[in-house]
């Protein structure tokens, strides 16, 4: 959930959000639909996510882990 707040962000984010999920494209699809705007996809040490910024500009990451016995791509 997003909420509007009526003063801008000051300076760096105080949090940073790393949100798990099991559907990557589907939640990176909902957020977008809540405000959210996709910055950048990676694949790197084991995992997949996107970064996001939230309607504020706050960043924050959607991502999914590597299975155990999965092995990396």
């Amino acid at each position: 959930m997003f909420l509007a707040v009526p003063e801008p962000r000051q300076g760096k984010n105080r949090v940073h959000l790393d949100l798990v999920a099991t559907d990557i494209q589907a939640d990176v699809e909902r957020a977008i639909s809540l405000g959210a705007t996709k910055v950048a996809e990676f694949d790197e040490y084991g995992t997949r996510w996107t970064t996001m910024t939230d309607p504020e500009g706050n960043v924050f990451d959607i991502g999914v882990g590597q299975s155990a016995g999965e092995p990396a791509s």
